[in-house]
């Protein structure tokens, strides 16, 4: 097995770097969307917030990158309507 990290930054920006041994690109991916499902359960996510965790290479270059996203929109309507063009929702 080949030796990756997660970068996991949270919703205060802080990041720490945890050491992952996995096999193979899927077993990333799944192991990505595990442990981002466990974290985000209890990441105590604020308003105007990000939280996101990394999947990166032995060489610590990006594979895979999951984002939680907090807007209030009310405070920035504007924004918000500018940002929402295009998606497909």
């Amino acid at each position: 097995m080949r030796h990756h990290y997660f970068r996991i930054t949270n919703c205060d920006g802080g990041t720490i770097e945890h050491l992952a041994e996995i096999a193979d690109m899927e077993s990333a991916w799944t192991e990505t969307t595990k442990v981002f499902g466990d974290l985000a359960r209890g990441c105590g996510l604020k308003e105007n917030a990000e939280w996101r965790i990394e999947l990166l290479g032995p060489g610590k270059q990006p594979l895979y990158r999951i984002r939680l996203l907090a807007e209030t929109c009310e405070a920035a309507a504007s924004a918000c309507r500018t940002a929402d063009k295009g998606e497909p929702y």
